[in-house]
C-alpha cells in the first residue's frame, strides 16, 4: 500500500516539476498486453484468494509467490525500461525473505503492535487482510529483509521492507528518467 502512496506522491511531484507524463505511455514494453493481463490476473487471484481470505494454505503461498516471480520476470524482460532493474531487485528481495519464511512476509509482534496497537497479537499466524506472518525476530530468517521499517503516515501506520524501499526507488527512476527533458536525458545517459 505504501508503494501506491509513493507512486501518487511521485506523480504529483513530477507534475509540479512540469514533467511530461505522456512520455510514460511512449515506453515500449516487451511482452505486451498479454503479459500485463496475465499479471493483473495473478494479482486479482492474490487479492481474492490470499489477502482477503484467512488461513495459510499451500495454494495461497503458491499464488502469492508465483505472482512475485512473474513480476520479476516481467521486469527482467523489460530491463531497458528506466527503473525496471531496481523494481525486479526489490521484488526479488521481498520474494527471498518470503520464501525463507514459509512463503509469507514476516512481521515481528513489536512491529505489528506499532501498526495495529488495538489488535491482539498471536504469533505464527497471519493477520487478516495481509500477506504477513507474525514471527519473533529470533525465528525470522533473513530478518533484515522483512517488514522492519515503521512508517507513520497522517492517516495510518504501516511497516515496509528494504525491498519496498528499492521498489519505490525504481518507480522514482521510471517516472523521473522517462519524463526528463531531452537535455536531461542526455546528461543521464552520459553518466
Amino acid at each position: 500500500m505504501v508503494l501506491a502512496y509513493a507512486i501518487i506522491v511521485l506523480i504529483i511531484s513530477a507534475l509540479l516539476l512540469r514533467r511530461d507524463l505522456s512520455a510514460l505511455g511512449q515506453i515500449s514494453y516487451r511482452g505486451g498486453w498479454i503479459t500485463m493481463l496475465l499479471i493483473i490476473g495473478l494479482f486479482f487471484l492474490q487479492s481474492a484468494l490470499v489477502i482477503y481470505v484467512s488461513g495459510q494454505t499451500l495454494w495461497q503461498v503458491v499464488i502469492l509467490n508465483v505472482s512475485q516471480l512473474a513480476l520479476v520476470l516481467l521486469f527482467l524482460l523489460n530491463h531497458h525500461v528506466p527503473g525496471a532493474k531496481l523494481f525486479a531487485f526489490g521484488i526479488a528481495l521481498n520474494a527471498l525473505v518470503m520464501l525463507a519464511n514459509g512463503g509469507w512476509m514476516p512481521l515481528t509482534p513489536e512491529t505489528y503492535h506499532f501498526v495495529h496497537p488495538d489488535r491482539p497479537i498471536v504469533e505464527q499466524t497471519r493477520p487478516s487482510s495481509s500477506k504477513n506472518i507474525l514471527l519473533p525476530r529470533s525465528e525470522t530468517n533473513l530478518w533484515i529483509l522483512s517488514d522492519i521499517i515503521p512508517v507513520t503516515l497522517p492517516w495510518r501506520r504501516t511497516a515496509v521492507s528494504l525491498g519496498d524501499i528499492v521498489l519505490v526507488a525504481g518507480v522514482a527512476q521510471l517516472i523521473f528518467q522517462a519524463t526528463a527533458k531531452k537535455k536531461d536525458k542526455l546528461l543521464v545517459s552520459q553518466v
